[in-house]
């Protein structure tokens, strides 16, 4: 059952937060119960709208957001896809080109209102199936660990509520909310794992959905400690020349990849991490002619006796 007390204890007070609305019921959901928090937390709620044009209808959906923000006097901003100057980059996945739109539209609006959070209304189905779409990728303990109620600017009060809560309270409280046809369409990997696989893991074992939440939780908490480790070990292989290059090469295939992925980020290198990436690096540290080596047209690693670094370029 959805309480104020389970949201309200992921919101911070006197916060200035953008609330993804797209009007559909989860959104719908997290923003009558952000705004019933308004006034005992002290937030300033800006409702934002991304059309991503896709569908006929779409700027319909933009208008009926608009109307229902304004009954419930929260400020409401849109903008079409067309409008934002980004390209969106892909893998293929239509699926993850929304989600950089809606990244990128976000950011702005973030930085337009000064705003402290980004609220979306992922809720524990959602959690599940990316469980699944992220184990088919054959994602890494990290993802596997999939959404986290807080991450960075990020916050997903209701990443512990199920679909059916939301749409019990709804009924409940005859409250209308937007249906997007695109849910079902089998042409999105989610939209199946939805469809087809969630309802066999429910014929085998009415326990299975709690038992993958319980799972996901034991991956996020593995996923902080090897970060702490990984931190920890990282610092002990810093030196004024560099990093210690025997000392990492002595060291488990695991903590090598985090250790590469952590500098990779702490230097803002633009490159794709990946497993084919982290053994070129390793191949190169190994004992050998070369001292200096181009990864790719943003990345040379240079060696200089028993150390290495990352040089940008």
């Amino acid at each position: 059952m959805i309480t104020h007390e389970s949201i309200s204890k992921n919101i911070s007070h006197n916060s200035t937060i953008i609330v993804g609305f797209s009007g559909g019921p989860d959104s719908v959901c997290l923003l009558l119960f952000l705004n019933n928090l308004k006034q005992s937390h002290n937030l300033t709620l800006i409702a934002a709208h991304l059309d991503h044009e896709w569908r006929p209808e779409s700027a319909q959906d933009a208008v009926w957001c608009m109307q229902f923000c304004e009954r419930l006097n929260i400020q409401f901003i849109s903008k079409k896809s067309s409008e934002l100057d980004f390209i969106a980059k892909s893998n293929g996945s239509k699926e993850e080109v929304g989600r950089n739109l809606r990244r990128h539209f976000f950011d702005q609006c973030v930085q337009a209102f000064q705003a402290t959070h980004i609220a979306l209304a992922h809720h524990q189905d959602d959690q599940i199936e990316t469980f699944f779409i992220r184990l088919a990728r054959g994602s890494s303990v990290a993802g596997l660990g999939s959404m986290r109620i807080h991450d960075g600017l990020y916050v997903r009060p209701l990443l512990q509520i199920k679909k059916q809560e939301i749409l019990d309270y709804l009924a409940c409280n005859n409250v209308p909310f937007l249906i997007d046809y695109t849910n079902n369409d089998l042409c999105f990997l989610r939209n199946r794992i939805r469809k087809n696989l969630t309802p066999i893991l429910d014929s085998i074992d009415t326990r299975m959905q709690s038992n993958i939440i319980s799972c996901i939780d034991h991956m996020q908490h593995t996923d902080d400690f090897l970060k702490q480790i990984t931190q920890q070990t990282l610092d002990s292989l810093k030196t004024s020349h560099g990093i210690d290059c025997q000392k990492f090469l002595n060291l488990h295939a695991v903590l090598q990849h985090r250790i590469l992925l952590n500098l990779l980020i702490e230097h803002k290198i633009a490159c794709t991490p990946s497993t084919a990436l982290f053994h070129e690096i390793i191949r190169f540290l190994r004992p050998g002619k070369h001292n200096q080596h181009q990864i790719n047209p943003s990345l040379t690693i240079v060696k200089h006796k028993n150390y290495f670094s990352f040089k940008p370029l």
